[in-house]
């Protein structure tokens, strides 16, 4: 990933990221077993900000949408689509094997 795709990347998941950290009534819905809402908003941005792990914090992100009721603006949905397209995946799940473009024969 060059430089410019890493300044796209990088600013996406910042816009999304602070969508859903706003979203402080989420928290209700996480249970006590898992990281904490603010745990985990905060894990994340340590992955995109400190260690540049995209790809872990977009995953991250994606799975704690599916869990919980997150409401994301229209551009932020893009901006998620659009960084699915990027990675070539959705998550290292397997019941999301189908949505890998990683792996397949060109």
């Amino acid at each position: 990933m060059n430089k410019e795709q890493r300044d796209v990347v990088e600013s996406r998941l910042i816009m999304i990221l602070k969508e859903m950290d706003v979203q402080a009534e989420v928290a209700e819905s996480y249970s006590d077993d898992v990281l904490s809402f603010s745990d985990e908003m905060e894990q994340v941005r340590e992955f995109i900000e400190v260690a540049g792990e995209y790809g872990l914090a977009f995953e991250l992100m994606v799975v704690a949408l599916e869990a919980h009721p997150f409401i994301l603006s229209g551009r932020a949905a893009v901006a998620l689509l659009e960084l699915g397209l990027i990675f070539g995946y959705k998550t290292d799940r397997i019941e999301d094997e189908r949505f890998d473009l990683r792996h397949r024969a060109s």
